[in-house]
């Protein structure tokens, strides 16, 4: 009788500490109530992976935006002191693809005189041509020229700024066309040369660079 009653006591421990073993792997409730949490605790610290993965993604971020930033003020202060620095080296050029000759007449007026510092009517015939240098117009600083051209017919003369045709009435020529085109250039190092281009089409444009 003492054997049974032992046996029979081992036997009801061994399932009440099994019973409490398969409550707690499950994360079951507790028998006074409360909350069972799974995964990672609401108090727990991100781990050192994860905040480092958040610290690249804001450095990133922000080192992409001060470099775009620096970028644009060195642009910004490089195109200034480049116009506000004097250079009066440009050249006024005719540069030809057709394969006759072309007449032209080009002027090369100070902006802020309104003179007239060079002025030529001229054929022109396939190629490069160099008509003129601001330097020779002896610019104070930076100094502002209005570059024109005027691609004018055969059998045509000039009288100050308007074109006559011989035998025929005199037109103004003050409105820019496919046969006449004027540029701005400034004596600084923002601007480059002015180049008088004659298309083979018959077109005429001026072009030049600029910062």
């Amino acid at each position: 009788m003492d054997g049974l009653t032992r046996r029979s006591l081992l036997v009801a421990v061994g399932v009440g500490l099994a019973s409490a073993g398969c409550l707690s792997d499950a994360g079951g409730p507790a028998a006074g109530g409360g909350t069972t949490t799974s995964g990672r605790p609401t108090d727990a610290t991100p781990t050192d992976a994860t905040t480092t993965r958040a610290t690249e993604k804001t450095t990133r971020g922000t080192d992409g935006a001060t470099t775009d930033s620096a970028a644009d003020a060195t642009t910004g202060d490089w195109i200034a002191q480049a116009s506000n620095s004097p250079d009066p080296s440009h050249e006024v050029t005719v540069e030809s693809d057709f394969s006759g000759s072309r007449r032209l007449r080009v002027t090369v007026v100070r902006k802020a005189t309104g003179e007239t510092v060079f002025e030529t009517t001229d054929e022109f015939s396939r190629g490069e041509h160099t008509l003129y240098n601001l330097k020779a117009a002896d610019p104070e600083g930076v100094e502002e020229f209005r570059v024109c051209a005027e691609l004018l017919s055969a059998g045509t003369s000039t009288v100050g700024n308007a074109t006559a045709t011989v035998g025929g009435a005199t037109a103004a020529t003050t409105t820019d066309s496919p046969r006449r085109d004027c540029v701005t250039l400034a004596t600084n190092e923002c601007y480059g040369s002015a180049h008088v281009r004659l298309s083979e089409d018959g077109s005429m444009n001026i072009i030049y660079a600029i910062c």
